[in-house]
């Protein structure tokens, strides 16, 4: 069976200079601005992030957390270099699966003051201006500031997803805006928000943690956060994961976050050539996130993941289950003159994380704590006082053998972020698609067989097998043939944002060359 085709609704950019890739127009206009205005990659990003963290409360926020890699080109003062930062907050003092565990719970409630941990964005945000940001904090976040103060167009996906916390106290000041019934796109504004940017542009970290929202969150949180867990850094730059796959230098977060589980499935289709669309290469790639299931029993915080990944991946290993934790993150790539370039990474968990929000400064807060932890006596993951909870987020830089940037991927999707980036990047190094084809290739992806109010977080939960999905454009004798090899396949709708919007740029022609996800509505690609 020859290669697939099927309608391209988009297409790739090239820019010679320095390029931004986000979901939002005014997200990436706000940080090309920067570019333009000689800031670095990294301050492009952090721009675009806080406008996001304003204009898309259900992707992302000042309530979540962020992990990043960043490039840094070769110099007189050294070899090019990746590093990671994690800015991974921790559980509260007062967190306890003993209290739920006594009130008949069998798994953290996602709007439990228990499934709250520190949020780290904004550390993160601080620790990667303070190293590598050109342009003074006030000029990165001044757009952000400016949307919040005066108001941004309400986009479709924010009315409809606002539906999930209309009833709810913390929906309180979008409901002064929000009319998913009208055809008109109204202004809203986000004065709390905007109030916390601004003190974070003039006092840092001090502006946040210990400022009008700290104490807000302390009071929300009725004693699981103590005043040392809110004054405790975050943010920690650490040595990424590595591994030479498809003829490149592949580099993702270590743990707890989930790359070492992309970098483990490509590692078993190094060496597997087929063709981009071809059954046999939709088959290779379930196959290869089958055979390396046993990996997920390493997923927690604290674990040497690198002697995970040098262990030799044999196709005959059997997949194992292992108990693992409509979810919305987002993901950034930017790149700027001089080579410099980010995969940032930032997310609330689910959409409007926990659905609790700060009752004045109104920034929803992350539920990672009911998806990366568990109330299992005696397990890794086990919900414990300062700890950290897996993470799904797992972007990935690939480099040259001679060390020049070559990649950068990140996506949204939860559990299946793991398995989208694997299939974008097989579809880019592996087989040379450029980053329009390689994106609206049609994806798979394994969803739980069960429901719960976790859903997308919860794929491996079950004892029984994760359910085989497949987008609607890929071609019915191709679905036909993985139903022989691997069982009932469902369809889900083509180009749907649940199958993850991913973003992707390559260095191509001496040119930066990126695209839009067509999963995304109103997704945001510029550059010059």
């Amino acid at each position: 069976m020859g290669q697939v085709s099927y309608f391209s609704p988009s297409f790739s950019q090239l820019f010679p200079n320095a390029a931004i890739s986000s979901i939002d127009p005014l997200a990436s206009q706000a940080a090309v601005d920067l570019l333009r205005r000689g800031g670095s990659a990294i301050d492009a990003a952090i721009a675009a992030n806080a406008v996001l963290a304003v204009t898309a409360p259900d992707q992302c926020g000042l309530g979540g957390d962020l992990v990043a890699l960043v490039y840094s080109p070769p110099s007189s003062r050294g070899s090019a270099e990746v590093q990671s930062l994690q800015a991974i907050g921790s559980s509260g003092t007062g967190a306890s699966a003993e209290s739920l565990r006594a009130d008949g719970h069998s798994s953290i409630p996602r709007s439990s003051l228990h499934a709250l941990t520190v949020p780290g964005a904004v550390d993160g945000w601080l620790a990667l201006h303070h190293k590598f940001g050109k342009l003074r904090l006030d000029q990165v976040l001044e757009a952000a500031i400016g949307y919040a103060s005066n108001g941004f167009p309400a986009s479709n996906r924010l009315r409809r997803n606002f539906e999930q916390i209309r009833n709810l106290a913390s929906g309180v000041e979008l409901a002064n805006f929000l009319n998913p019934t009208s055809s008109s796109f109204p202004m809203v504004r986000r004065p709390g928000i905007a109030r916390t940017l601004l003190a974070i542009s003039k006092l840092g970290r001090e502006g946040f943690y210990a400022g009008e929202f700290g104490a807000e969150l302390m009071k929300l949180s009725e004693g699981v956060f103590r005043p040392d867990d809110l004054a405790e850094p975050i943010a920690r730059f650490t040595t990424p994961l590595k591994a030479t796959i498809f003829g490149h230098i592949l580099a993702t977060n270590p743990a707890p976050s989930a790359g070492f589980l992309t970098l483990g499935a490509l590692a078993a289709l190094d060496g597997v050539p087929t063709e981009v669309g071809d059954v046999h290469w939709y088959a290779d790639l379930i196959n290869a996130f089958r055979t390396t299931g046993w990996m997920r029993g390493y997923h927690h915080d604290k674990v040497e993941l690198s002697t995970v990944l040098a262990n030799t991946i044999s196709p005959a290993t059997p997949l194992t289950r292992t108990v693992a934790t409509g979810p919305d993150t987002t993901a950034i790539t930017a790149v700027d003159a001089n080579g410099l370039g980010i995969v940032l990474v930032q997310s609330n968990g689910h959409a409007f994380g926990s659905r609790l929000a700060t009752p004045d400064t109104n920034i929803f807060i992350h539920d990672r704590g009911a998806v990366g932890f568990n109330l299992i006596a005696g397990d890794a993951n086990e919900l414990k006082p300062r700890s950290r909870p897996r993470h799904t987020l797992a972007p990935v830089v690939a480099q040259t053998p001679d060390g020049h940037l070559a990649l950068l991927a990140g996506t949204m999707g939860a559990d299946r972020q793991p398995s989208i980036l694997a299939q974008v990047i097989t579809a880019a190094l592996r087989d040379g698609a450029d980053p329009n084809d390689a994106l609206v290739q049609p994806r798979f992806a394994f969803s739980s067989p069960t429901t719960s109010e976790l859903s997308g977080f919860d794929t491996y939960d079950s004892d029984q097998l994760p359910i085989l999905t497949c987008e609607g454009h890929l071609p019915k004798p191709v679905i036909d043939a993985l139903e022989k090899r691997f069982g009932p396949v469902q369809s889900t709708p083509a180009f749907a944002p649940d199958a993850g919007v991913a973003h992707l740029t390559l260095r191509r022609f001496n040119n930066w060359m990126i695209a839009s996800d067509p999963r995304s509505e109103a997704a945001g690609t510029a550059g010059f």
